[in-house]
């Protein structure tokens, strides 16, 4: 089976090498990765560094991380298409396992968890796929995704299906179609993670998180329920169910504003 993975990038050389290594490896006797570089127009050595790897770069302005992930799909071979960041990076052995599964399962997705890490690859804890019971209804209601892009993997099939991303939205394309998928056909769930996020403060939606949440209460408003009580319901239950399935994760998350207040405290200083 070929599995693709796209990678938009811009400016992306500082982890990419990591990036296109961790996917390579991660090709066996039964699984061939086909990875395809989306750029949309760096200047720091990134579309020649990818093809001196041997990779496909497609290259052009590109409408957003979305629009670009689009182009690479459906401009690609494989049976399975996911998405990887050029500064995330795919586990060792996580492609195999996620195959059978989706052979397995005869479903039309699978998610899996992922492996929070900083800059320097530290491991911040592990951040578990959601629960099989969860429905679009409750997903939308949590007020984030917490089906994680770089984790998740749809049949080419059921992608075309769907259209792609929807490009209107720029920041949290994402979660508005992964409730869109949710609302179609349950996924296949991996217990153990397929991906490293890694936590650069650069992230697209923590730079634009304004408007990431007005695209987050647009997609609530949406697939959502219209009752205030049973959207917080919802919200409080799966908020419960994350902290207590992922307590490492919890952990690194309360204590994020106090090293948000040192990292602002040395920077007045020096």
């Amino acid at each position: 089976m070929i599995v693709t993975v796209v990678t938009p990038t811009l400016n992306g050389i500082d982890y990419l090498g990591e990036c296109i290594a961790s996917v390579q490896r991660n090709e066996t006797k039964d699984v061939r990765m086909e990875h395809v570089i989306v750029d949309g127009g760096s200047t720091d050595g990134t579309v020649e560094y990818a093809e001196a790897r041997g990779l496909r770069v497609l290259k052009g302005k590109d409408k957003g991380i979305f629009d670009a992930i689009n182009k690479g799909s459906f401009n690609s071979q494989g049976e399975l298409l996911g998405f990887l960041g050029a500064d995330d990076v795919m586990l060792e052995g996580s492609m195999a396992p996620l195959v059978q599964a989706y052979r397995r399962s005869g479903r039309r997705w699978v998610v899996g968890g992922i492996r929070w890490i900083d800059e320097r690859g530290r491991n911040l804890g592990e951040l578990a796929a959601p629960p099989r019971w969860m429905t679009t209804r409750m997903h939308v209601c949590l007020g984030w995704n917490p089906i994680m892009h770089m984790g998740t993997y749809f049949s080419r099939e059921f992608y075309t299906a769907l259209g792609g991303f929807n490009i209107e939205y720029r920041d949290s394309g994402d979660y508005e179609m992964f409730a869109r998928a949710l609302s179609i056909a349950p996924y296949e769930r991996l217990s153990w993670p397929v991906s490293c996020f890694r936590r650069t403060g650069q992230n697209n939606s923590a730079v634009n998180l304004t408007r990431a949440d007005g695209e987050c209460r647009r997609v609530r408003d949406t697939f959502g329920p219209g009752s205030e009580a049973e959207r917080m319901f919802w919200r409080y239950a799966l908020k419960s169910w994350f902290n207590l399935a992922n307590p490492r994760w919890m952990m690194w998350k309360m204590a994020e504003p106090a090293r948000l207040r040192l990292r602002l405290q040395e920077k007045a200083y020096f």
